[in-house]
């Protein structure tokens, strides 16, 4: 999740793990209303490198089976995966997530039309058609209440897990934990993305305070399993392009998952 604003210099929130935060208290509808109901350019920016990466090693592909990983309050990552997938499951432990999910899938997706239009620049994406048409028609989408940390082996094809590891959990080995459960869940040959919040100092949906671990470009890199292998990563700058306080710039990580025993 993206820091909702700097919250000073007394960072206690970061002792934090996972268990310990109240996801169910979470209020998605004031996290999307500051976030995604204005598109953000650092998103859109974001959105063309998952498309061309996705084009790039999915082209011609189809009947796939895809995950997006704590989806909260963000569906561009998982529309990244609609052309070639038959199947889409969107996970999140947060009970607010998976009603807030469920209704917004359940509507018209119009706001989330100025994501889809920037994939659909790239023809295999405007091949889908419209936003409700992919979501609808071409691919079944399940929300699954669940843990990152509880996801099944080798399951999908294809995944995105965007501003997750970092920000669940001020713990560091929960961190990487977070990433070997994600890559774990995809099967050899799968393709991913995964996208942080470089540096984040915590995060705040109103009154409400959750923890992050600070993470660099570095610290992305050396936290991936040994069994991935990294083609891309992009980072953009919080001076250049700033969306809040409390963090120094946003980290996009594209690779593919390798078989552990090869």
């Amino acid at each position: 999740m993206r820091p909702e604003t700097d919250l000073g210099q007394d960072w206690s929130m970061n002792s934090s793990f996972n268990r310990d935060v109240s996801w169910d208290r979470m209020d998605l509808p004031a996290y999307w209303q500051s976030n995604y109901q204005d598109p953000h350019g650092d998103d859109l920016s974001f959105v063309a490198m998952i498309a061309a990466f996705m084009i790039e090693h999915l082209q011609g592909r189809t009947g796939l089976q895809g995950v997006d990983v704590g989806t909260g309050a963000n569906l561009y990552p998982a529309f990244s995966m609609l052309p070639f997938c038959s199947a889409l499951t969107l996970t999140d432990l947060s009970p607010s997530s998976i009603d807030w999910l469920t209704r917004e899938l359940g509507g018209s997706l119009a706001a989330w039309t100025p994501f889809w239009d920037e994939f659909a620049k790239i023809p295999a994406y405007a091949a889908a058609g419209p936003l409700h048409e992919a979501v609808g028609a071409r691919t079944r989408i399940e929300i699954k209440q669940a843990s990152v940390f509880d996801l099944p082996d080798e399951q999908w094809d294809v995944g995105t897990m965007f501003f997750v590891a970092e920000s669940i959990s001020g713990d560091r080995e929960e961190f990487r934990t977070a990433l070997a459960r994600f890559v774990g869940a995809l099967r050899p040959g799968a393709p991913f993305a995964m996208a942080f919040m470089e540096n984040s100092q915590g995060w705040r949906v109103g009154d409400q305070e959750f923890p992050a671990v600070p993470v660099s470009v570095a610290d992305v890199v050396a936290s991936m399993p040994f069994y991935t292998e990294l083609h891309r990563v992009h980072r953009l700058s919080a001076a250049e392009k700033p969306i809040r306080s409390g963090y120094t710039g946003m980290i996009l990580a594209c690779g593919i998952k390798r078989s552990p025993e090869s």
